[in-house]
C-alpha cells in the first residue's frame, strides 16, 4: 500500500460507532479541558459558612491551604461542571463506562478526574489574573457571550435546534457563559504571558523550519494505480484529451479498490504518510496538472493534486491556511510549559477531599512497579475482610481498580510462568555440553551456523540462547531454582485468580451495564447463560448492528477490506462475527432445555433482528434468500415459545411470500 498505515485515513478498523464516539468525545473533552471555568465568575470571595474540608478540593501554596474560597472547588461547582460535560456527551450519543476506559474513550471516573485537575488549573489562572489585575470583568464576559449567542439565535433553524437540545435559549446562554468565562480568562493570561506572540512564532519558525514543514505542509490529491507504465500513459492521454475525467478513470481502471471507490481520492496527507517516490511527486506537482506515471513498488501512478499547502519562508507561512494552526499549537505548548513552571515557582498544590477522586489520583500516580504493588495491597486490604469476603461499600471504585490491576498482574504472572515452564523444558532437553557454554560461546556457534543447512543444530543453539536470555531476565540459573519459583508463582496465581473472579462477579451483580465488566465476567464464566447473552448482545450492538443500519458505511468498509481479504471482505466483517454469535447463542442458550425462557426469547429476537437487517442490506444479491431463511428459522423458534403471537406469524407469512419473489424490496422494519 502507498500509505504507510492505510490507504484510506477516513476509514479505520471497526467498530464504526467508535470512530464517531471518539471524535465527539475529543471535541467535548478539549472544550472542557481548555475552557473549564467556575460557575461563580465573580472574583470576589463568596460569603457563607463553608468549611474547607467540605469541598471537593482546594488549592495550597507552599503546603498551606489557601483560605480564600475563590480557590476552593465546591461540590456544587464540580458536579455542575461534570453534569454539563456528561450531558454534552450524551447529546452526541456518548455514554461513558463508570469505571473502565479504553483506547478510545475514558471512563467516567477518569473524565471526572480530568475535569477536577482542569478546575485546579483554572483556579491557579484566576490567582495569576487577580494578582496581575487582569481578571475579566462582568461587562467583558457579557459582551462576548452576547456576541456568540446572537450569532446562533439570529438563524431561526439554529435557534430551533438550540431549544431542542438545551431546552431554551437561556439554558444555552448559561452554558456558553461558562465556557466563555474560562476562555476569556485564559486568553487574558496568555496575552499577558506572551505579549509578542507573532514574534515568538517567527523565531520558532526560523529555529524549527524543517520540523514545521514536515508537520504542517500538506496536499489534497487523487491517484490512479495500474500495473504497467504503458497503461498509465494511455489512461493519462485519455484524460488529457477529455475522453474521460480523472475520477471516472480512477473508478474504472485503478487497482487500488479503496481509493477507486472514491474517484481516486486520497484526501489530505502530509510528509511521511506516503512512500518517498509518491510523496515527492505529489508535493512537487502543480494543482490541477496530472503528474506521472510515477513508479513505486506498488505499480505506476497518475497523480492529480487538488490543493497544496507548502511554504519556504515565514512570510509564506503567514499567508498560508495553516498559519493559525501553527501559531495555536505553538502557543498552547508554550502556555502548558509556562503553567507548569509557574505552579512550581509559586509552590502551588492541591488537596482532594472527595474519597473516590482522592483514591483515583493515587491510582493514577502509582506509575512505578513498587508504587503499583503498594497501591494494590492497599486496595486488597480495603476490599476483603480477614476471611476473604468482599466488604461492600457505597462506591464500586475500589473493586473496579482492583480488577484492572489484578488483571494486569495475572497477565504478567502468565507471561513469567510460561517462561519458567519453557526453561524447565530446555534444561531437560538440552545436552549438558551445551548447557555448560557461556552466552558468548553460544552466540559464536549461532554466527558460525548462519549459512549452515543443519536446521537441527541451528535449533539446538537457538534454544540454548533463549535459555540464557531467560536466565538473565529472571535472575535464575539452575533448574531447581526455576522449579521452586514456578511452584511459588502458580500458588500466587491461583490465589489471585480466585479473588479476581470473585470481584468480577461482584461487579457483574452490581453494575452489569458496564461493557467491560460484562467482558470480564464472560472471561471468568462463559458457561453462564445470562453472561453469554449479555456478552454476545454487546458484540452485536457495538460491532455489527451499526454497520447493518448504515449500508453506505458498510459498503465503504467492505471496499476497504477487499485489499486484504478480496471477495471475502464482507464475510470477514459480517458473516464470521455473526456466525460466532449465532453459534454460541444456539449452543449455550437456545438449544439447552434448562435455560430460562426469557434468555431464549432475547437470543432469538437478536438473531431475527440480525438476519432481517442483513436481508434488507443485501436485497438485490444472491445471499438475500439465505438471510430471509435465517430470519424465518428463528421466527419459527420464537413461534414455538410464543404460540399464537400475531406479529411473529405475520412476519413469517411475509417472508414466505418474499422467498417466492427474489426481487422483493427491503421491509421497513429493518431500517428502523
Amino acid at each position: 500500500m502507498m500509505h504507510r498505515r492505510h490507504w484510506l485515513r477516513k476509514i479505520q478498523v471497526p467498530v464504526i460507532w467508535a470512530i464517531a464516539v471518539l471524535f465527539a468525545a475529543g471535541v467535548i473533552w478539549w472544550s472542557v479541558a481548555t475552557f473549564m471555568s467556575s460557575r461563580n465568575n465573580n472574583p470576589n470571595p463568596a460569603s457563607g459558612s463553608l468549611k474547607i474540608e467540605d469541598t471537593v478540593a482546594y488549592l495550597t501554596k507552599a503546603g498551606s491551604p489557601l483560605d480564600d474560597e475563590r480557590y476552593w472547588i465546591t461540590y456544587t461547582e464540580f458536579t455542575g461542571e461534570v453534569q454539563d460535560a456528561l450531558n454534552n456527551l450524551k447529546r452526541q450519543g456518548v455514554v461513558l463506562d463508570p469505571y473502565f476506559g479504553d483506547s478510545q474513550l475514558p471512563s467516567e471516573i477518569d473524565y471526572r478526574y480530568g475535569i477536577l485537575t482542569n478546575l485546579v488549573d483554572q483556579k491557579i489562572l484566576s490567582y495569576y489574573a487577580l494578582d496581575k489585575g487582569i481578571y475579566p470583568t462582568k461587562e467583558e464576559l457579557n459582551a462576548k457571550v452576547d456576541e456568540i449567542v446572537n450569532q446562533y439565535i439570529s438563524n431561526d433553524q439554529y435557534k430551533l435546534q438550540i431549544e431542542q437540545l438545551y431546552g431554551s435559549v437561556d439554558a444555552f446562554r448559561n452554558l456558553v457563559e461558562k465556557y466563555v468565562a474560562g476562555d476569556l480568562l485564559r486568553t487574558k493570561v496568555v496575552q499577558d504571558v506572551f505579549p509578542n506572540i507573532d514574534n515568538d512564532v517567527k523565531k520558532y519558525f526560523e529555529e524549527s523550519k524543517e520540523e514545521i514543514k514536515n508537520q504542517y505542509e500538506k496536499v489534497d490529491a487523487s491517484h490512479i494505480l495500474v500495473d504497467s507504465e504503458a497503461s498509465a500513459t494511455e489512461i493519462k492521454s485519455m484524460i488529457e484529451s477529455g475522453k474521460i475525467s480523472f475520477s471516472e478513470a480512477a473508478s474504472e481502471f485503478s487497482i487500488d479498490a479503496q481509493s477507486a471507490s472514491l474517484g481516486g481520492s486520497l484526501g489530505s496527507f502530509g510528509h511521511g504518510q506516503m512512500i518517498p517516490e509518491f510523496e515527492e511527486a505529489a508535493f512537487s506537482a502543480t494543482p490541477g496538472v496530472i503528474v506521472g506515471p510515477v513508479e513505486t513498488q506498488y505499480g505506476y501512478h497518475l497523480i492529480e493534486v487538488a490543493t497544496k499547502t507548502t511554504f519556504d519562508t515565514y512570510d509564506e507561512l503567514v499567508k498560508s491556511s495553516v498559519y493559525d494552526q501553527v501559531k495555536s499549537d505553538y502557543q498552547n505548548q508554550e502556555f502548558t510549559n509556562w503553567l507548569k513552571e509557574y505552579k512550581t515557582k509559586e509552590a502551588f498544590g492541591y488537596v482532594i477531599n472527595e474519597p473516590d477522586l482522592k483514591l483515583y489520583e493515587e491510582y493514577k500516580k502509582a506509575d512505578s512497579e513498587e508504587a503499583k504493588t503498594a497501591f494494590f495491597e492497599k486496595l486488597e486490604s480495603t476490599l476483603f475482610d480477614s476471611e476473604g469476603n468482599i466488604i461492600i461499600s457505597s462506591s464500586f471504585l475500589v473493586p473496579a481498580l482492583y480488577v484492572q490491576l489484578a488483571d494486569e498482574k495475572l497477565n504478567n504472572l502468565d507471561s513469567e510462568i510460561y517462561k519458567l515452564k519453557d526453561m524447565e523444558k530446555l534444561y531437560e532437553s538440552l545436552p549438558a555440553t551445551v548447557l555448560s557454554l557461556s552466552t558468548e560461546d553460544i552466540q559464536s556457534k549461532i554466527d558460525e551456523l548462519s549459512d549452515s543447512t543443519d536446521d537441527a543444530l541451528k535449533t539446538l543453539y537457538s534454544d540454548a540462547k533463549r535459555l540464557k536470555d531467560y536466565e538473565e531476565e529472571l535472575g535464575l540459573a539452575e533448574k531447581d531454582a526455576v522449579t521452586e519459583r514456578l511452584a511459588e508463582l502458580e500458588t500466587v496465581k491461583e490465589s489471585l485468580n480466585s479473588k479476581f473472579k470473585s470481584v468480577v462477579m461482584f461487579l457483574y451483580e452490581n453494575i452489569p451495564y458496564s461493557s467491560k465488566v460484562v467482558e470480564y465476567a464472560y472471561n471468568v464464566d462463559n458457561t453462564n447463560p445470562e453472561i453469554v447473552y449479555r456478552f454476545n448482545e454487546q458484540k452485536y450492538n457495538q460491532n455489527l448492528k451499526p454497520l447493518l443500519m448504515d449500508p453506505s458505511t458498510l459498503e465503504s468498509y467492505v471496499n476497504y477490506y477487499k485489499q486484504y481479504f478480496g471477495d471475502s471482505a464482507r464475510s470477514f466483517l459480517i458473516d464470521y462475527p455473526l456466525q460466532s454469535i449465532e453459534q454460541e447463542l444456539n449452543q449455550k442458550i437456545i438449544n439447552p432445555t434448562d435455560v430460562a425462557t426469557d434468555l431464549k426469547l432475547n437470543s432469538l429476537f437478536l438473531l431475527v433482528d440480525a438476519y432481517e437487517k442483513l436481508a434488507n442490506v443485501y436485497a438485490d444479491t444472491p445471499v438475500y434468500q439465505l438471510y430471509l431463511m435465517g430470519e424465518k428459522r428463528y421466527l419459527e423458534e420464537l413461534d414455538n415459545l410464543m404460540p399464537g403471537d400475531e406479529n411473529i406469524n405475520s412476519r413469517i407469512s411475509i417472508i414466505e411470500g418474499l422467498l417466492k419473489t427474489p426481487s422483493a424490496s427491503p421491509t421497513s422494519e429493518a431500517t428502523e
